[in-house]
């Protein structure tokens, strides 16, 4: 499968805008979905998470889409590659993030986000995608303050073990893929019908596995369960929306970029809810990270939706 030009020169100034402004809310729906996961795992198992997850946003996003769009009439190849792409950004990841979740302080799981733009710049190249120099230099500079960040969290003491960040790199990388393959599809299939049917095939296998393993006490508090309901509507729903846009009109690189927010997020919102406490050079990692994001999407003079 091969995938257009990074990003759309025909995107007017209003799409990129907007394009913009839902990675931007993306990436602190992500952030702060790390916190609210790790609150809920104390209470519930991830694969009872991620089934009540699947099955809140897969109703809601096929609802939204049948009404918008009618039921798609996809041959079957298409529906075989919305199925596939769907199981990188859905089964897999969901499986390895909660993983990652559970295995890792909150603040540490949700680098994998920021993981993400270094994966996707090299496996563009292959796909035949070129990423402009401003972009190029960005994502080193945030692989810079992610490899910084990364060895930080190996110090003695810390409570990362070389498992939990082998889930994170393996979320990052499905992730990766899922933003490098959904963009030629949304352009194809639509926004909507595409994220609503990648999520709802892409979880069958998730589920398939998790449904024997289902394990629920009877002491779980209401909010946990409202816990889940809010995550699978913020980071499933209108997250996953504002994704696939943002990839569509922005590109597949310099979207990812952005998601170098999202570990900010997560360092800040674990340090106030969960009250962890990462060492100071932690939070200057993150400003490097965040410093290699702007730099990416900085636009150059007289671009347009480019980089």
């Amino acid at each position: 499968m091969t995938s257009p030009p990074l990003a759309s020169t025909h995107a007017g100034a209003s799409q990129v805008r907007w394009a913009l402004t839902g990675i931007l809310l993306t990436v602190t729906l992500w952030g702060a979905n790390v916190v609210l996961l790790k609150v809920v795992l104390q209470y519930l198992s991830a694969e009872t998470i991620n089934l009540g997850r699947f099955l809140v946003a897969g109703v809601f996003l096929v609802a939204l889409a049948v009404r918008s769009h009618g039921w798609p009439r996809w041959d079957a190849r298409t529906w075989g590659q919305v199925a596939l792409v769907g199981l990188l950004g859905n089964s897999l990841f969901q499986a390895f993030f909660l993983s990652g979740i559970r295995a890792n302080p909150a603040g540490v799981a949700g680098l994998v986000s920021g993981i993400v733009p270094v994966l996707v710049i090299p496996l563009g190249l292959l796909l035949g995608q070129r990423p402009s120099w401003r972009q190029g230099v960005g994502v080193a500079l945030a692989f810079a303050g992610l490899v910084a960040l990364l060895a930080l969290t190996l110090q003695p003491g810390a409570a990362v073990t070389p498992g939990g960040l082998t889930w994170v790199l393996g979320a990052a990388a499905a992730w990766a893929l899922y933003t490098l393959w959904n963009r030629p599809l949304t352009e194809r299939l639509g926004t909507l019908p595409f994220v609503a049917f990648s999520l709802a095939l892409g979880c069958v296998p998730y589920v398939v596995w998790a449904l024997p393993r289902l394990s629920i006490s009877g002491d779980v508090p209401p909010l946990a369960w409202a816990g889940i309901v809010l995550s699978a509507l913020g980071a499933n729903v209108v997250a996953y929306l504002a994704w696939a846009n943002g990839a569509q009109v922005l590109g597949a690189a310099r979207t990812s970029v952005w998601n170098t927010l999202a570990p900010a997020v997560s360092l800040v919102l674990s340090a106030a809810v969960l009250h962890e406490r990462l060492p100071s050079a932690v939070w200057l990692g993150a400003l490097v990270i965040l410093a290699g994001a702007a730099l990416a999407n900085w636009p150059g003079r007289g671009a347009k939706g480019r980089g």
